[in-house]
């Protein structure tokens, strides 16, 4: 658990990371960080049955991440910047880059 842990904390310092760029460049962002944490969780499966349920995990666990952090920075520009993180964690359109 505590591996998961590490890496959820490290895509939310890649997400931080960006806050101040512009909102596309922050979307595009986050979709890469989402793919690559994604790819994590998934090399660290080792039973290939189990690989989608360990993206699910990932994806469950950035998400409430990212609403938590939320709530700690309420009122703050971080907060809103976490909420655009949010929009693209929780869209439709959540394609990584051509680079991936």
């Amino acid at each position: 658990m505590e591996t998961m842990d590490k890496r959820i904390e490290a895509f939310l310092r890649d997400i931080l990371a960006l806050e101040g760029k512009h909102s596309n460049l922050v979307r595009e962002g986050v979709r890469n960080s989402l793919a690559k944490y994604e790819k994590l969780f998934r090399n660290a499966e080792a039973n290939e049955s189990m690989k989608d349920k360990a993206a699910e995990a990932c994806d469950g666990l950035r998400r409430a991440r990212v609403v938590d952090e939320m709530q700690r920075r309420r009122g703050t520009l971080t907060a809103v910047h976490l909420k655009i993180v949010l929009s693209v964690i929780e869209g439709p359109a959540r394609f990584p880059s051509k680079d991936r």
